[in-house]
């Protein structure tokens, strides 16, 4: 996957955030059709037969990619099993495509599915980062339809070879060869983290009780920061519990002793959490998070996808500590 020469114009040469990319494509690349909904406030346009949206706010600091599969929805749910088959749809996607989120609409019951991020900035060939969120979306998509036995169509992997190395995030000489590796040095700095273990796949960092996994994507460009919960097995074996603790995902975490001060929601269209139950019982709440190289903008992006991870861990551990026994097997087990 490399940067596009639309009509003769470098976009990709260009730093840009994800709002002011979106509207030039609009104008350099017909193809996708792109239409501006005032009134509501956002993109929409066409790729690959899939209809995509794109608010206007979420893609100002951040990204946001959205679609909406009807074919997967609450809204003719009746039981817990069929309910549990559709969330057990959300997971799947998540654990297919690293990077996507997924949730319900609060208001048609119908299957989000997105790629979004807490922190974009301006990037060092924006398109380029865009066509990569597209290619994410396409693949949850393909999960999604897959899992539900519907027609669909394999996704070509995808090359984003270019722009290895130079990383950094403003502070101090040091570059990095990858996105993954910068965000990984800038948890140290700023979370006090310290570096536990890495492979080819991730770094393993840990602060307190905490372990953070920051996952390349693979490409340079892309990372993935997640913070994983044990303790929900005997939930995910039955449809009942486990109905009832996605039920709870999408309703308002508070601090009980500052009730009115401070709310979370993982399934808030507002927000750009993943969170999802890997297969043995294990609860993941992550974000998705993007760098260029040789710029100092990846700062101001790893500190709003930092700090959003860090809500969303806090928010796991006081959802975990308001679960009761039947749900939550482990109360002394703590967000690792």
């Amino acid at each position: 996957m490399e940067a596009n020469l639309r009509q003769g114009v470098e976009v990709g040469e260009m730093r840009k955030t994800a709002f002011d990319l979106l509207f030039d494509l609009g104008q350099l690349s017909p193809e996708f059709g792109l239409e501006r909904n005032d009134e509501e406030g956002f993109f929409s346009f066409n790729y690959h037969g899939i209809p995509v949206t794109a608010p206007y706010l979420s893609n100002v600091q951040g990204l946001s990619l959205r679609t909406t599969l009807p074919e997967c929805t609450l809204r003719r749910a009746t039981s817990a099993t069929e309910k549990a088959t559709a969330y057990r749809c959300l997971d799947h996607v998540c654990r297919s495509r690293p990077g996507a989120r997924a949730y319900f609409d609060p208001a048609s019951g119908d299957l989000v599915v997105a790629v979004e991020s807490a922190g974009f900035g301006e990037q060092l060939r924006a398109d380029t980062a865009i066509d990569i969120a597209l290619f994410m979306l396409e693949e949850a998509v393909y999960a999604a339809r897959l899992f539900l036995g519907l027609p669909a169509t394999p996704v070509a992997p995808a090359r984003a070879e270019q722009f290895g190395g130079g990383y950094h995030f403003g502070e101090g000489m040091r570059t990095y060869p990858t996105a993954r590796d910068a965000f990984a040095a800038y948890l140290v700095k700023h979370l006090s983290c310290e570096e536990v273990s890495r492979d080819e796949r991730s770094v393993l960092l840990r602060s307190g009780p905490v372990d953070y996994e920051v996952m390349g994507m693979g490409w340079p460009s892309g990372f993935m920061v997640a913070t994983t919960t044990r303790g929900f097995r005997h939930s995910m074996r039955d449809d009942a519990r486990y109905v009832q603790i996605q039920e709870r995902l999408a309703q308002p975490v508070t601090n009980p002793e500052r009730p009115g001060e401070w709310s979370w929601n993982f399934r808030d269209p507002g927000r750009t959490a993943i969170a999802y139950f890997q297969e043995d019982g294990s609860f993941v709440v992550g974000q998705y998070g993007f760098g260029s190289p040789r710029t100092d903008a990846n700062g101001p992006a790893y500190e709003l996808v930092a700090q959003a991870q860090s809500l969303g861990v806090y928010a796991m551990t006081l959802l975990v500590e308001d679960l009761p026994d039947d749900l939550y097997s482990d109360e002394a087990n703590r967000p690792n």
